[in-house]
């Protein structure tokens, strides 16, 4: 039972990066409507900065939840990686 103790925290904190994960592409169905529309003019990581700023409310919001779940999966995995050195050097 100890070993799944370590796996919990990153666990539930991988589990809520996914939850803002799937928001924010919620939000950006622009992007892909737009990309699908002609997708020569929409390739460019310039384009999708554009599309995110120009949305409004919804695009800032899909950034900052894509920036909220990238700090989630960095936290997970420092979590994991101390959660199990210390499980193994004790």
């Amino acid at each position: 039972m100890a070993i799944l103790s370590l796996f919990e925290g990153p666990l539930l904190v991988l589990a809520l990066g996914a939850v803002l994960v799937f928001a924010a592409f919620a939000l950006l169905r622009e992007y892909r409507r737009l990309f699908l529309s002609d997708p020569k003019s929409v390739m460019s990581a310039d384009v999708l900065f554009q599309a995110v700023t120009n949305s409004g409310g919804p695009g800032y919001l899909a950034a900052f939840l894509l920036a909220g779940a990238a700090l989630c999966l960095v936290s997970a995995l420092f979590s994991l990686v101390f959660n199990v050195s210390s499980y193994l050097g004790s």
